[in-house]
């Protein structure tokens, strides 16, 4: 329904702001994508793109936040390059969100507001990307993860500091907005009124001739539609997979190493006791042993425990260290002192007073150096197989950034190079659609992708600590479309197809025309003389549109009838030439929500977020003003160009 609602006050769909705010440098993280360089279009130097306050943005910021965004819009949208996402308002876009960001920054310190160094690092902590395997904060994968980035810790400390900034202040920006019951209401009521009407189809195929275009004709319509049959951006890469596996045979621990590691873990290995228990802890030692010489007497200790009203904790097998630590040491040892099937006497922990029941005595006898050697020799190959895959690895990078080929890295490693064909970023070949990528290009792709035609070959990781790739960007062919005799057959059809749509257009306005004069749908049809579809008749609210609307499902002339005036006729283009559509509206019933609380209060909920996401904005437009924005606009046009390739 807020689609709806802003659809009819035209206002601006794709605000970045509701009450939270997107960090611009930190998307690639956030997304963990931290495979690849960063770097799609690369910008020579760093200017200042804007002057925010006392702050800069540098082309270098803006060039890196729009690679950033756009990468992670490509990851739903395969097809998209950065070309067509840069003259698609992304750049602009960019642009805006972060002289916003910035905006708000200064006024919030010119205020005397501030997001501290703990809330700044609460935020990166919680980025999956600088996580170890144990869901913790890893320094290495934070440094790892901005290098690989291109990014300096202070940049994303500076990111994360404005946008801890905008949520303190955007929050409250758009607090307590309220509209009027007599703006609610007719809203509200529009979502009841009812719409009826005829739709006449008028296909392309009622006017085609079966005549072959001239050369000349087909060669001209394929010149200016070629934008229709334009292939995506491509790319063959050559790689070589490798994993750990290739270590297990070579890399073994040392006696020494065995040894050493057998004498560090010698507590692990010595001789030890466990005991069963179950235990009632109790608030005084008068009641611990009231309770003890119960269970003495022959009850058992769950009824022992349910008389004065307590449970009994089945603690299981337990050691005297394990015990020590989680209740206290004087638990351990009255429990240890106690023999299999007695009372343990009462001992005092920081929760109360303990006494157990002693369910059996299990003693591990000490294990020899021989008895665990399989064990020990393969933790340490594990971890020797780790060091040493992490330090090839670091090596194959080293010597692509001293200029070493793919090949070369390769050969020294033993490692088979492949070649893709020519790919989509999908993974898709246009020339063959049973064509099936392995597995492990999907990472390989995403980082070949996000690479400029001259760039080092990558280490590509695709299985974190299991599996790797080395790859590098072999051709890359541009977004185009095909040479014409490639796909003559199809632009052939599209060219009949879009011939047969002009005469139907004609016959549409026509009907149209005769509608909207007050003749009837099924007469002007009729007068045509063409052998046309049935006529349809539809009926629906404005209710029932926006429902379909959320789901994507809104036929286009349903849409066109709820913009039209009761007893007129419009024509609507069918998708790809396939005909024309004419919409008559014969009748609207005006709906009435004076009644409806249920409906009044939901439209005035969407109205409350529509009026607190424009205070919010104007308040943006406020702080700027405050601050004072300048624009580098000579600056922002090379950057503009060099993203989208025309330099």
């Amino acid at each position: 329904m807020i689609t709806f609602f802003r659809n009819i006050f035209s206002s601006k769909i794709g605000l970045f702001l509701t009450l939270g705010f997107v960090g611009l440098i930190a998307i690639a993280f956030a997304s963990a994508d931290v495979t690849g360089s960063g770097a799609f279009g690369g910008v020579t130097g760093s200017g200042t793109a804007a002057k925010v306050g006392s702050s800069k943005l540098t082309t270098s910021e803006l060039s890196q936040s729009v690679n950033n965004a756009f990468r992670a819009e490509q990851r739903e949208n395969t097809g998209l390059d950065l070309k067509t996402y840069v003259e698609g308002g992304g750049f602009d876009s960019i642009l805006e969100r972060l002289i916003n960001s910035f905006a708000i920054a200064a006024f919030g310190d010119k205020y005397g507001m501030t997001a501290g160094k703990r809330l700044v690092d609460g935020e990166i902590a919680g980025i999956s990307s600088f996580q170890g395997a144990d869901g913790q904060f890893s320094e290495e994968n934070f440094r790892r993860a901005l290098q690989q980035q291109g990014i300096k810790e202070q940049q994303l400390r500076d990111d994360f500091t404005r946008n801890l900034l905008a949520d303190q202040l955007l929050s409250v920006a758009g607090f307590g907005a309220f509209a009027p019951q007599k703006l609610v209401t007719p809203y509200a009521s529009l979502l009841l009124e009812a719409r009826q009407g005829n739709i006449a189809i008028i296909p392309s195929a009622a006017f085609i001739k079966n005549i072959k275009p001239a050369d000349a004709a087909l060669a001209a319509f394929y010149s200016k539609n070629g934008s229709r049959y334009t292939i995506p951006e491509r790319r063959s890469v050559s790689y070589a997979l490798f994993s750990k596996d290739r270590f297990n045979e070579k890399v073994k621990p040392t006696e020494k190493e065995v040894q050493g590691k057998y004498n560090l873990d010698k507590a692990k290995y010595a001789a030890s006791e466990a005991r069963n228990i179950n235990q009632v802890i109790l608030p005084t030692e008068a009641a611990a042993k009231a309770l003890a010489n119960k269970i003495n007497g022959g009850m058992s200790i769950g009824a022992a425990a349910k008389s004065v009203g307590l449970s009994v904790s089945e603690v299981g097998a337990v050691n005297k260290s394990a015990l020590a630590e989680s209740a206290s040491q004087s638990v351990a040892n009255a429990v240890f002192a106690t023999p299999s099937g007695g009372v343990s006497t009462p001992a005092q922990s920081a929760l109360g007073w303990h006494i157990a029941k002693i369910n059996d005595v299990r003693k591990v006898p000490a294990q020899s150096l021989e008895q665990v050697r399989a064990q020990i020799v393969a933790e340490l190959s594990r971890a020797k197989i780790d060091d040493v895959l992490a330090e090839l690895t670091v090596k194959m990078e080293d010597e692509f950034a001293a200029g070493s080929s793919l090949a070369d890295v390769a050969k020294a490693e033993a490692l088979k190079i492949e070649s893709t064909p020519m790919l989509l970023a999908n993974g898709q070949n246009p020339q063959d659609p049973n064509y099936r990528p392995i597995p492990e290009m999907q990472r390989i792709l995403a980082v070949a992708f996000s690479l400029e035609e001259d760039s080092d070959p990558q280490v590509v990781e695709i299985i974190p600590g299991q599996q790797y790739a080395i790859m590098s960007v072999v051709e890359i062919a541009p977004a185009a479309p095909p040479p014409l005799k490639s796909i003559q057959q199809i632009v052939t059809r599209d060219y009949i197809l879009n011939e047969g749509s002009k005469k139907a257009k004609i016959f549409a306005d026509q009907i149209a025309k005769q509608v909207s004069g007050g003749m009837s749908i099924s007469k002007a049809v009729a007068d045509a003389k063409v052998k046309l579809p049935k006529i349809e008749t539809i009926k629906s609210t404005r209710a029932d549109l926006a429902r379909q609307s959320q789901q994507g499902q809104v036929p286009p002339p349903l849409t066109l009838m709820f913009s039209m005036a009761e007893g007129t006729a419009k024509t609507l283009k069918a998708p790809q030439n396939q005909g024309w559509f004419v919409v008559n509206l014969s009748k609207i019933d005006r709906g009435d929500a004076s009644k409806r609380e249920d409906l009044l209060k939901a439209t005035g909920a969407q109205f409350k977020q529509v009026f607190g996401n424009e205070y919010t904005e104007q308040f943006i437009n406020a702080m700027k003003v405050d601050v004072g924005v300048e624009k580098n606009d000579k600056a922002l046009t090379t950057l503009r160009n060099q993203l989208s390739g025309r330099n």
